[in-house]
């Protein structure tokens, strides 16, 4: 069978990286513009800081440039039916296979990259039938682990995050149209089952069932009643990305594959824009402590179909928009049933299920309106929070549902009450667009360094410090520390406010206090801190000292149990 697609082409019928280049009219040639970006990824990116292969192979490598075009292609497929801005870069590397990685620049700071090897990507091809779906279910993957924020460490990865990323592979190959037995060949075919006790990745049979289960809840989400059977969806589901434009004329590829499967035909859209002209209500998934989190899609969930489009689709291009120029994912969901919660307790499960913000750095925020409860609510992942301070939105959307939703029912359409309801997530968008959110010190034993250089001769606006972000590694001394002793300083104020003060030893051998929401534990794919282990924490500068032997004061923003 001769397939005629052009997607197809791209996508795998010859291989990532080995597919003709198509030379637009007047631009460079192929070779030069592939030398320029090679010389341009060289000088941007210095040594590997963590990495998390496909199979969990050990991974170092050296940059070998820009990715080739149509793997490019390939990766922005994937993007333009997320709904979400990327955030890394796609690279060609020598690697063991395909690699979500973190790299270090050389001013030290940290760029997301998906680092392929050609030869593996042709491999899945032909160990797969010429399956189109089989490699962009490997590079949505590993796309998920930097939607999603994951911290991935040197060494390898953790099983519950490569379950995550494969939850996330499956939800987008549905939206992209596969089936599910396509959309699970990858790992059927390439994972073996039986894997060391200590392998950062499980096995077939659990990774199977993570896939299959983001192609489920994809299918569920959109409300049709076969998902058993398999089938792929007619179309990208309304409401979930937008409008993703399908390629207008099929070409005729040049490879015969056999009898493969329909492949993606989508060319990737900058930002999601609405999909109809009418309300498409959409089903979120029930709330379950022990469901695996899967990334989310879409910044505006509307579970009655009643919220007027072309106000939604202005949402979630503002949103995205916010989202990619500054990191930051505000989520708004009118939601008919909480499921026995209150809607903040529903909005913080929402945030750990649909992973709203980066798990890192905890920039998301998550809006709850239950009309029929008669609740509201706004949860904030504790970056936000912190921006946002003792801003709080949960009495601005209980109004909207006092006065605006009786008009809804009355009308079954909101229309202009819709932008209404969206101002509170508009409120907290124009208030996070002063912090940034990189990783701008490696180390506790660096930021402190700086501090001490400064030594308070600067303005804070002006410093390099102040609310600075920084990674650092260090030991849980004491997860409940007493007010009052000198050696390891408590913060009275910031327990006042709720926060729990941690007692950790980094690594350098500095004495930290690090403040954290309670509820962040519960967003954490390890679990809670445990004294005398060793974690890779993330937090915000809080009030660090010029002197090394005070205590230094800092906001956790997340942690992950080190290797």
């Amino acid at each position: 069978m001769r397939v005629s697609s052009l997607a197809l082409a791209v996508l795998a019928a010859v291989g990532c990286g080995k597919a003709p280049a198509v030379e637009a009219a007047g631009s460079p040639p192929q070779a030069a513009r592939t030398t320029a970006d090679a010389n341009l990824v060289a000088a941007q990116i210095a040594d590997t800081l963590q990495a998390c292969s496909y199979d969990g192979r050990p991974v170092q490598f050296g940059m070998g440039g820009a990715a080739p075009r149509d793997c490019r292609d390939m990766i922005e497929q994937v993007m333009a039916f997320t709904g979400l801005p990327q955030n890394f870069d796609v690279t060609e590397a020598d690697v063991p296979n395909a690699a979500a990685a973190i790299l270090l620049d050389q001013q030290k700071l940290p760029h997301r990259v998906i680092a392929f090897n050609p030869q593996f990507i042709e491999l899945v091809r032909r160990e797969t039938g010429g399956n189109p779906w089989s490699a962009v279910s490997i590079m949505a993957h590993e796309a998920g682990h930097h939607l999603a924020g994951h911290t991935i460490q040197p060494g390898g990865s953790q099983p519950p995050i490569e379950l995550e990323a494969d939850k996330f592979s499956g939800f987008v190959l549905y939206k992209m149209g596969a089936s599910r037995s396509d959309t699970l060949k990858a790992i059927n075919t390439l994972v073996p089952e039986a894997v060391p006790g200590d392998s950062t990745h499980p096995g077939r049979s659990q990774r199977a069932a993570a896939v299959g289960d983001g192609w489920d809840s994809a299918c569920r989400q959109t409300g049709r009643g076969d998902c058993a059977s398999g089938a792929p969806g007619s179309a990208p589901a309304p409401g979930i990305v937008g409008s993703v434009v399908q390629s207008p004329v099929a070409q005729e590829s040049a490879i015969d594959i056999g009898d493969a499967p329909a492949a993606p035909t989508a060319t990737p859209s900058q930002a999601p824009v609405a999909a109809s002209a009418s309300s498409t209500a959409v089903v979120l998934p029930t709330p379950d402590p022990k469901a695996l989190p899967s990334k989310g899609m879409q910044f505006v969930y509307d579970e009655y179909g009643i919220l007027d489009p072309k106000i939604v689709a202005d949402a979630e291009r503002q949103m995205y928009d916010h989202a990619k120029q500054h990191g930051v994912e505000i989520v708004t969901m009118l939601v008919k049933d909480l499921h026995g919660m209150t809607a903040e307790q529903y909005g913080w499960a929402m945030m750990r299920q649909l992973r709203v913000g980066k798990l890192d750095v905890g920039n998301g925020a998550v809006l709850v309106l239950a009309p029929d409860q008669g609740q509201a609510a706004a949860v904030m992942g504790p970056g936000v929070a912190l921006e946002m301070g003792s801003h709080d939105k949960s009495a601005q959307l209980k109004r909207w549902i006092e006065s605006a939703w009786p008009q809804c029912k009355r009308k079954n359409a909101c229309g202009n009450w819709t932008e209404n309801m969206l101002l509170a997530a508009d409120h907290i968008r124009r208030d996070t667009d002063d912090w940034e959110w990189t990783l701008r010190y490696q180390s506790l034993g660096d930021i402190q360094a700086q501090v001490a250089a400064e030594n308070g001769t600067v303005r804070p606006q002006d410093s390099g410090t102040w609310h600075k972000i920084v990674r650092f590694g260090g030991t849980v001394v004491d997860l409940a520390p007493q007010a009052g002793n000198k050696v390891a300083w408590v913060n009275a104020a910031q327990v006042a406010d709720g926060r729990k003060a941690v007692h950790v030893r980094s690594d350098e051998g500095l004495t930290a206090m690090v403040y954290l929401d309670p509820r962040t534990e519960a967003l954490m794919p390890g679990g809670a801190l445990q004294a005398g282990k060793r974690y890779v924490f993330i937090a915000r500068e809080a009030g660090l000292s010029w002197n090394p032997k005070d205590t230094q004061s800092l906001d956790l923003l997340s942690y992950v149990q080190a290797k």
